[in-house]
């Protein structure tokens, strides 16, 4: 009570307050008003530098840490023991396991445990939870899954395993690929996601750069292109930016400093109306082949280890 009353005194003072918190509270209803079923989302970008771990992480977040709905998020990228090099005239980046959406969750990137979960010689797909759990990246604010540094990559014949897992404990699994489109996992993302997200930044020609993404994934191997997809602009400066793209649904998510600095715990209240709004859409799209999540068993609370319900 002693919180409410500080919120309303605080709004009293400062009305764009009030109206942040209305704008938080109306995007967290919009949600709850979704059908709960399960969706397997792909974070999909063409260069460095995009935003793609930071969708994958606010993403991921907002459904935890204000919904009831279980969350894990699989990270595709294999984490390198050096620098990344420069790539299409943008400079190189020396922290790249720090950019990684285990990181930006605040899971210990020198520790991942995926190994445990993906088995070649596994005939079912029935997984304990508690070995589930124990495949999980320690230290991240949502379940991760990812793979330890230095390591040859995810192997794309495991997405469909891996998946086939984590679906039975998840309403909703977010997957962080590779930069660029020739990355061999990807193969498997693109067959297995139900929904695809087109990651972009918000600075410079951004109609060109959904233009290239979209002409990626529609003329990408495997099967048609069937199901949905979004474009999200992530936002990097203080005014809105512009498109003219009409093919696709567009998101804004503004960069978030919490985020960015690896503090899941800050993040800001504009980014989490962006990421409930983003899984709003996501949940009320749909895709071919909808079939109702069961129930809910637990709080998916950002910081409950129980996230997968009990043993």
């Amino acid at each position: 009570m002693a919180k409410v009353m500080a919120n309303m005194l605080a709004g009293a003072v400062n009305p764009g307050l009030t109206a942040e918190l209305a704008e938080f509270a109306a995007a967290r209803a919009g949600f709850a008003a979704t059908r709960p079923v399960a969706r397997t989302v792909a974070v999909l970008g063409l260069t460095p530098g995009e935003g793609r771990s930071s969708v994958a992480a606010l993403l991921a977040l907002s459904v935890a840490g204000w919904s009831d709905r279980r969350v894990a998020v699989l990270d595709t990228v294999a984490v390198p023991t050096g620098p990344h090099p420069a790539v299409a005239g943008m400079p190189g980046v020396r922290d790249v396991a720090g950019r990684t959406v285990t990181a930006l969750l605040g899971g210990d990137v020198g520790q991942g445990r995926l190994q445990g979960l993906v088995d070649p010689s596994a005939g079912s797909t029935v997984v304990a939870r508690n070995r589930l759990r124990a495949a999980l990246t320690p230290g991240a604010a949502v379940p991760v899954l990812s793979l330890p540094p230095g390591g040859p990559g995810f192997p794309p014949q495991f997405v469909e395993q891996a998946l086939a897992r984590l679906r039975q404990r998840a309403d909703l699994v977010v997957i962080d690929t590779p930069v660029g489109p020739s990355a061999p996992v990807l193969h498997g993302v693109l067959q297995h996601a139900d929904h695809f997200l087109l990651v972009v930044r918000g600075d410079g020609d951004t109609d060109r750069r959904l233009q290239a993404v979209a002409h990626w994934l529609g003329n990408a191997p495997g099967r048609a292109r069937t199901r949905p997809a979004t474009a999200v602009i992530v936002s990097r400066g203080l005014t809105k930016p512009s498109w003219t793209f009409p093919s696709l649904p567009v998101v804004v998510i503004p960069r978030d400093e919490g985020l960015r600095r690896r503090r899941p715990e800050r993040l800001g209240r504009p980014a989490a109306v962006a990421g409930l709004r983003l899984a709003t859409e996501i949940a009320a799209r749909g895709s071919t082949g909808d079939a109702p999540a069961d129930p809910p068993t637990g709080s998916a609370s950002a910081v409950d280890p129980s996230i997968f319900g009990p043993r």
